[in-house]
C-alpha cells in the first residue's frame, strides 16, 4: 500500500454501546470519523468494525484485571525497620499509622509513613528528659551514681566491662553458663537495664575461658616477680563414678609479706601410684614456672611417700632444694589428728553405733521429729543445737552428733515410752542397725567422755587447719598439747579413758612420737617421723622469746 493511501486512509471507529439496563439484545451505534476530512484530505475509506461480541468480552475481561490490581494493592504491609519503634508505640487510625507514643514521656509525635516518617521520632528521643539512652552516643558522658556504702562516683555504660562482671559471677558463685539464658533474669535485666544484651551460654563460656588465661598469666608473672619459694598442697581422692582427681595448692609470701593461697592444678588422673603423683606435681610446677619448692604437704597414704621420694630426685637434679631436699616431705597435722581420734573411737564403737542408730530413727520421719520435739518442750531441754545425723568416716561430724545426741539423753527415754516402735526398730534385723539396741545409761555415759574428749581435737584441728595466716609456727605448741591430752587419759583411773588413750598414743608416735629414729629395713638410715622445720619455724617466732622484743 502507498503511502499516499495511508495518509489518506478514512478510520471510522465504530462503537456499540451495550445498554444493558435498557435491556435486550445489544444494539450499537455507528460512529464514523472521516479520518480525511480530519487529516484535510479526501480518499476512500476503510471501514473498520468492533463486533459486538468482542466488546463484551472486553467488558468480561475489564473485572478481573481490576481485581488483579486490587491484589497487588493488598499485599503484605512490610515490618518497620527503623530502631525509633523501640522506643515507641505506635497510634493507628482506621488502620493507618498516624502517631508514636515516647515510651519514656508518653508524648505523642506525629509518625505518618507519607507525610511525616521517623524524622520527628529521631529528634524527640534526642531531647526527651526522661530518655535513659540519649547519652550513649556520647563516650564521654558520665551518669552520677550511689552505691551501698560508697561515695558518689561517675559511672556510664560499657558493655565489656559488663560481660567481665558477668562471667566472674558465673565462676566465683559457681552457677550454669546458661544462667544468662533464664526467662526470669532476662526480664529483670530490661527492666534494670534495657540496654545490656545479655550473654549466651556459648558468649558467656568464651569470656570464662578468656579470663581464666588471663587471670594465669598474672598469677605467673605475679610468682615469677614476687614469690621467691613455695609450698605446696596436693591431695587425691576418688570420685562415686570412680573417677581419680588431683588437686595442687600453692602457698607464699610476697615482697610485702603477705601470705597467699593459689589453687594452680586440679585435673583428673589415672591413678594414684607414687610417680604418677610425682610426674603430675612436676608437669603442674612446670607449667607454672616455679622452680624453687620449700616443702610439700600430703597426707598418710604410702603413694605419697612415694610421690615425695620423686620430687626429691628432681629437685636434686635441678638443684633448687634445700638441705638436699631432706625437709621437704611434711605430713598433714589434720590427717594425723583425724587418725588419733579415729583410733580412739574404736574403744567405744558399739555406744556411738546405738547413739547414731536412735538419732536416725528420729531423723528418719518427720512424724517422728514432731512428736521428738514435743518431749524435748516437755522435758524443758535447755540448748538450741537439734539432733545430727554424723558421718561414719569423719569423726568430726561424729563429735557434734555426740554433742547434741547427749544434751536429749533423758528426751530419749520420754520418747521410747511415747513410741513402742523406736525399740523394736533398734532390736530388729531389719535396716542398717541391726540389732544394734537401744542406749543405755553406760552408753550414753561413754558418748559424754567422748564428746568432752573430742571437742579439744575439734578446736586444734581447726586452728591447725587455717589458710588465711600462717601455721607452721603452731604446730609444734599443738603437736605437745595433743600429747598432753593423751597423757593425762592414760594416767586416768577410768578404764575405758585408758583403753582409749592408748590407741591414740601408739597412733601419735607413729607420726610425731620421735624426730629421728633407725630404721632397720633401711639399714640403719634414720626415718623422719617428725619435719624439722616444724622446730625451726617455732624456734623463729619471736613472741615466743621476750628477749627478742629488747
Amino acid at each position: 500500500m502507498s503511502s499516499e493511501t495511508e495518509e489518506s486512509k478514512a478510520a471510522i471507529v465504530l462503537a456499540i454501546d451495550v445498554e444493558m439496563a435498557s435491556g435486550g439484545a445489544a444494539t450499537g451505534e455507528v460512529q464514523a470519523a472521516d479520518a480525511g476530512n480530519a487529516s484535510g484530505g479526501g480518499g476512500a475509506g476503510q471501514l473498520q468494525v468492533v463486533e459486538a461480541g468482542q466488546m463484551v468480552d472486553d467488558k468480561e475481561k475489564a473485572p478481573e484485571a481490576v481485581k488483579e490490581g486490587e491484589k497487588k494493592e493488598a499485599r503484605k504491609q512490610m515490618d518497620s525497620r527503623s530502631e525509633m519503634w523501640n522506643h515507641f508505640e505506635k497510634i493507628l487510625a482506621d488502620g493507618v499509622l498516624q502517631k508514636g507514643k515516647c515510651n519514656y514521656c508518653k508524648t505523642d509525635i506525629a509518625a505518618h509513613t507519607v507525610h511525616n516518617g521517623t524524622s520527628a521520632l529521631r529528634k524527640h528521643f534526642n531531647v526527651c528528659k526522661r530518655n535513659p539512652h540519649k547519652n550513649i552516643g556520647d563516650s564521654k558522658q558520665t551518669v552520677l551514681q550511689v552505691n551501698n556504702g560508697d561515695s558518689v562516683h561517675a559511672w556510664k555504660f560499657d558493655p565489656k566491662a559488663i560481660r567481665n562482671s558477668f562471667a566472674a559471677m558465673i565462676i566465683e558463685d559457681e552457677l550454669p553458663f546458661a544462667f544468662g539464658e533464664k526467662s526470669r533474669f532476662k526480664k529483670f535485666v530490661s527492666v534494670a537495664c534495657p540496654l545490656l544484651l545479655v550473654p549466651s551460654r556459648r558468649t558467656c563460656t568464651r569470656d570464662t575461658v578468656r579470663i581464666y588465661f588471663e587471670e594465669k598469666s598474672k598469677l605467673k608473672l605475679f610468682l615469677k616477680e614476687q614469690c621467691e619459694r613455695v609450698c605446696l598442697t596436693t591431695d587425691c581422692w576418688t570420685s562415686q563414678q570412680q573417677e581419680s582427681f588431683m588437686t595442687v595448692t600453692a602457698h607464699f609470701i610476697c615482697n610485702e609479706w603477705k601470705l597467699h593461697k593459689k589453687i594452680i592444678s586440679f585435673f583428673k588422673v589415672k591413678g594414684h601410684k607414687g610417680d604418677d603423683i610425682g610426674k603430675h606435681l612436676k608437669k603442674t610446677l612446670i607449667d607454672w614456672g616455679v622452680e624453687k619448692v620449700m616443702t610439700i604437704t600430703v597426707d598418710n597414704a604410702s603413694s605419697n611417700d612415694g610421690g615425695i621420694v620423686y620430687m626429691k630426685k628432681e629437685l636434686n637434679k635441678a638443684n633448687n632444694s634445700i638441705a638436699g631436699a631432706k625437709y621437704l616431705h611434711m605430713r598433714c597435722a589434720a590427717h594425723i589428728v583425724n587418725l588419733i581420734v579415729t583410733d580412739g573411737l574404736k574403744e567405744v564403737e558399739i555406744s556411738v553405733k546405738r547413739v547414731r542408730a536412735a538419732v536416725r530413727y528420729v531423723k528418719n520421719s518427720p512424724a517422728r521429729i514432731t512428736k521428738f520435739k514435743e518431749c524435748a518442750e516437755l522435758e524443758k531441754v535447755d540448748t538450741k543445737a537439734f539432733l545430727n545425723l554424723d558421718v561414719a568416716t569423719r569423726w568430726n561430724s561424729t563429735y557434734f552428733m555426740l554433742k547434741a545426741a547427749v544434751s536429749y539423753e533423758k528426751v530419749f527415754a520420754w520418747y521410747s515410752d511415747e513410741d513402742p516402735y523406736f525399740a523394736l526398730h533398734l532390736l530388729s534385723d531389719k535396716g542398717k542397725d541391726k540389732r544394734i539396741g537401744v542406749p543405755d545409761d553406760n552408753d550414753w555415759e561413754n558418748a559424754r567422755k567422748m564428746a568432752d574428749f573430742l571437742g579439744h581435737f575439734a578446736d586444734l584441728t581447726t586452728r591447725v587447719s587455717a589458710s588465711l595466716h600462717v601455721t607452721a609456727n603452731n604446730f609444734f605448741h599443738e603437736i605437745g598439747e595433743v600429747n598432753l591430752l593423751v597423757k593425762n587419759w592414760m594416767d586416768s583411773e577410768d578404764v575405758l579413758q585408758k583403753a582409749m588413750a592408748q590407741r591414740m598414743k601408739d597412733k601419735f608416735d607413729k607420726y610425731w612420737g620421735n624426730w629421728h629414729e633407725s630404721d632397720p629395713s633401711k639399714k640403719g638410715k634414720e626415718k623422719e617421723n617428725i619435719n624439722l622445720m616444724i622446730f625451726i619455724s617455732a624456734a623463729l617466732d619471736p613472741r615466743l622469746h621476750p628477749i627478742c622484743h629488747f
